[in-house]
């Protein structure tokens, strides 16, 4: 590790007002040194990483506060995982940047994404690189809020980095006198002792936090950090108009349309969705129309293509789309809604089905899609088996309609909270 980090990691603040900060990061820090113990070992490579990570980030909550602001505090700063073209999280974002236009001029929301003129184009706001620390404490100075979320932020499934750059985020936007809001985040799966801590200090600093589910409640009450449980702001989104050529194709279409949404996992190899696909054909393929949904297209269409092959060599029929063709996550739900039955694995397209009534099945990969699906009663397919039968799904008697609209009701309710804080902390 360069001298330069270390100076960063080990500078005293100025500021007494700042002395919480240090403390934490200093805490993170011998958390991290703790190299000597097996269970916080780390590979060279990654924990100098991960200390030029926590170095960039003591530099500017050292710095950034000494700085003057300039002009009035009108910016809306918001970050999450943006301009990664995965569909639940631009779908949060069109939510989300909607209820903010209610309260600011579209040119002072500043979405922090991977892909920013995609970002300014698509939802009509302003946006800045994700990664450019100098821009981001610029609009953080100016900013009368920062917006956490939502999403999935704070999970340690393959790595912690994702923890460190929004715990880190936070604690930026703290440093630059900007009031923080966690917005509907699911917390979690945290496995790692370092995760937890780095989201425990993270959390701790906002002035509001809102979180999607239960378990993410229970979690930060542990904690003993207050919290209101609200809902997934896309249980709110409305269609959008999609593009002709797809509505003239789906107007052709003869029959009922089982869409599929598939992500690549490890333990949901080729021959689990061949054995999906056999079993799926017996119960839809004589009526059904296969429509396969690349919602991370990244992710998503290796396993999808593996799917279609083996319907179409079981003589099961596809309906193959333009998807470029559509440019927003309420054009998707437009889509997803001309569905008779959907089978998901992404948490979104359970969301967007089961918001416009269209009976789901389940994949259970993650948490966060075993919740949904128990509190809609729904049936969630095993990821790894020998059986066919594991898969089978009995039409006639799957469906309640009048539990579905109940549970619906719920949800939106509960969705409907997030604008409501939104509207409390830029009002305090």
């Amino acid at each position: 590790m360069g001298q330069h980090q270390l100076r960063c990691l080990q500078q005293p603040h100025k500021l007494d007002h700042a002395h919480r900060a240090k403390t934490e990061r200093l805490t993170l820090w011998r958390f991290c040194n703790r190299r000597e113990e097996s269970r916080y070992r780390w590979h060279i490579f990654h924990f100098e990483k991960l200390a030029f990570c926590l170095g960039e980030i003591a530099w500017a909550t050292d710095n950034i506060t000494q700085m003057k602001v300039s002009g009035t505090r009108n910016k809306i700063v918001v970050s999450g995982y943006y301009g990664f073209d995965n569909l639940g999280d631009e779908a949060i974002l069109e939510v989300l940047t909607s209820e903010l236009k209610e309260f600011s001029d579209p040119q002072n929301i500043v979405v922090l994404s991977q892909d920013p003129e995609t970002t300014k184009n698509r939802y009509g706001v302003d946006a800045i690189n994700r990664w450019r620390l100098t821009e981001i404490a610029a609009q953080l100075r100016q900013a009368r809020l920062f917006v956490s979320g939502g999403g999935g932020l704070f999970q340690d499934t393959e790595s912690v980095k994702s923890v460190i750059y929004y715990g880190g985020l936070i604690s930026l936007a703290t440093a630059c006198g900007a009031a923080t809001f966690i917005y509907a985040q699911g917390l979690g799966p945290l496995k790692t002792a370092l995760g937890k801590l780095i989201t425990r200090l993270a959390l701790a600093q906002p002035a509001l936090i809102a979180v999607r589910d239960s378990k993410s409640l229970a979690l930060l009450q542990e904690w003993r950090l207050p919290a209101h449980e609200t809902g997934d702001p896309v249980w709110l989104m409305e269609p959008s108009t999609l593009p002709p050529s797809i509505t003239e194709k789906l107007k052709a279409q003869q029959g009922k349309i089982l869409a599929l949404s598939l992500r690549k996992l490890e333990k949901f190899g080729e021959g689990q969705i061949r054995l999906l696909a056999k079993s799926l054909s017996k119960t839809f393929g004589g009526d059904y129309t296969l429509l396969a949904l690349p919602l991370q297209k990244n992710q998503d269409l290796e396993p999808l293509a593996v799917f279609t092959d083996e319907w179409l060599k079981l003589g099961g029929k596809d309906l193959p789309l333009d998807f470029t063709l559509i440019e927003k996550p309420s054009q998707w739900l437009a889509l997803i809604a001309q569905a008779d039955f959907l089978v998901g694995m992404r948490l979104h397209s359970l969301i967007m089905a089961l918001s416009q009534n269209v009976p789901v099945a389940g994949l259970a990969y993650d948490p966060k899609v075993t919740h949904v699906l128990e509190e809609f009663e729904a049936l969630s397919l095993p990821l790894q088996t020998e059986k066919e039968s594991d898969y089978a799904i009995d039409l006639q008697n799957y469906i309640n309609q009048s539990k579905s609209a109940n549970h619906l009701l719920r949800m939106r309710q509960a969705a409907c909270q997030n604008k409501a804080l939104l509207a409390k902390i830029l009002s305090d």
